[in-house]
């Protein structure tokens, strides 16, 4: 017989399953004690698994999390989660793109300290273009998905997805292959900045926005939100985010002096 944490852990993940990720009917079911569930059965899905898990009472489960806006009760992942101690910077930004933005992610990302890990939502735009950079320049990388995940989203992501899953770090709150929803994406980005130590971002086109969102969100845990400035005719809001009191990001040395990450 395990443990009772180990068992508390099965029934979670068990849950988790059961309710696809969705934290209020995880929650609901947790406060209404609906666990009464066959502990071989949990158990038997639990050890089913084709991935990695981790829950909120484990104690690996990741420090920076837990300051996150109601923390996914499970983790499901694929690859070493120990890049989520290391030094995290968040990625993100608008899925259409410039030159400008495109650029911006490339040359901070290429000159950062090799300790850094780069984490971003796996989107379509300045997300996967993050990835790929960190990719290509010995860094590492985190992928938070907003659907199942073993569900690549968007399917355009393929080849990046896979090399994510093998050699860095892919999590969802969101099991096996669970279509990506117009809610997830918000709470995907609540891990991501509660993940992450910084936010830089690249290119941000709207107020109304996933960027916006993770924005506001690393606000609230006083996350530092680092931004790149654009041209006076771009039709991007990069310059008003900065006027409005977010960080101009000059280079990438400014940036990793601001955070402590190298000796100014």
């Amino acid at each position: 017989m395990c443990d009772k944490k180990y068992n508390s852990s099965v029934l979670l993940v068990y849950l988790a399953i059961k309710y696809g990720g969705d934290l209020e009917k995880i929650l609901t079911a947790l406060e209404l004690k609906q666990i009464d569930i066959p502990y071989e059965e949990a158990l038997n899905v639990y050890q089913s698994l084709k991935c990695q898990v981790v829950t909120l009472i484990d104690y690996d489960y990741p420090k920076k999390l837990k300051q996150a806006h109601r923390p996914p009760i499970v983790l499901f992942y694929h690859g070493d989660l120990s890049l989520l101690d290391k030094k995290l910077l968040a990625v993100v930004g608008s899925r259409e793109y410039n030159e400008v933005g495109e650029h911006s992610t490339h040359n901070i990302i290429s000159k950062l300290n090799k300790e850094v890990v780069i984490i971003s939502g796996l989107a379509k735009g300045i997300d996967a273009i993050a990835h790929q950079s960190a990719i290509d320049n010995g860094l590492r990388t985190v992928a938070v998905l907003g659907s199942g995940l073993d569900y690549c989203y968007p399917s355009e992501n393929k080849e990046l997805y896979e090399e994510i899953k093998k050699n860095h770090l892919l999590i969802s709150e969101y099991p096996f292959d669970a279509l990506p929803d117009r809610e997830h994406f918000p709470m995907r980005n609540r891990i991501i900045s509660a993940l992450a130590d910084a936010i830089y971002i690249p290119q941000i086109n709207s107020y109304m926005s996933g960027t916006m969102i993770s924005i506001t969100l690393g606000l609230s845990l006083g996350k530092p939100i680092f931004v790149a400035p654009h041209p006076q005719w771009s039709e991007t809001i990069n310059n008003k985010i900065i006027n409005e009191g977010a960080i101009l990001a000059e280079s990438t040395r400014q940036m990793m002096e601001e955070l402590g990450w190298q000796k100014k």
